[in-house]
C-alpha cells in the first residue's frame, strides 16, 4: 500500500492522557510515538523546556485497521486551540509525485487557505496543510516507509 488517510487529533497538552485511554479502551497498539525532546534532536529550532519535553509531538496508533495520530499542538499555531480546530485528515503516500500532485490539485482552488506550504522538514521530504473551503486541515505527507 502506497497511500492512506488517517485521523489526525490535537490534544493541547492532553496527547499522553489520550494515547493511555485508546490503549486502555479500545485496545490501541502504539506504532510510534515522538516527544519534543525526541524532535529537538532531529530538528534544533526546535525549543524545549522543562514543561514541554515530554510532551508528544507526533504519536501513531493502531485501531483495528486505522491509524490514529496524536500530538500537542494544532495544525496552525498561530489559532487558538478550540474544539473543531484539534482534528485534521492526514494523506500519506510514498509516491512523492502523488502527493505533490494532490498538494498542487488543492491549492489551485482560490477558496484554499495554505498554512504550511509543500516542503521538506525534519521528518519527510514533503510535508504541507492546507485548509479546504469547508474549514478541514488537510496534511499531505511523504512517507517512504509506506513502500
Amino acid at each position: 500500500m502506497t497511500l492512506e488517510i488517517a485521523i489526525f487529533l490535537s490534544m493541547n497538552g492532553k496527547a499522553k492522557e489520550a494515547i493511555d485511554f485508546y490503549i486502555r479502551n479500545l485496545s490501541a497498539k502504539k506504532l510510534m510515538i515522538v516527544t519534543y525532546e525526541d524532535m529537538a534532536r532531529r530538528d534544533n529550532s526546535f525549543e524545549i523546556t522543562s514543561k514541554n519535553k515530554n510532551h508528544i509531538s507526533h504519536s501513531v496508533l493502531q485501531i483495528g485497521k486505522t491509524k490514529l495520530m496524536i500530538a500537542e499542538d494544532t495544525m496552525n499555531p498561530s489559532k487558538r486551540y478550540n474544539i473543531g480546530n484539534n482534528t485534521s485528515l492526514c494523506i500519506q503516500s510514498a509516491n512523492l509525485e502523488e502527493i505533490q500532485r494532490f498538494y498542487s490539485n488543492l491549492i489551485s482552488d482560490e477558496r484554499v487557505k495554505i498554512i504550511t506550504p509543500l516542503g521538506k522538514n525534519a521528518f519527510s521530504e514533503a510535508y504541507g496543510i492546507i485548509e479546504d473551503p469547508f474549514g478541514i486541515q488537510i496534511q499531505l505527507m511523504y512517507d517512504e516507509r509506506l513502500k
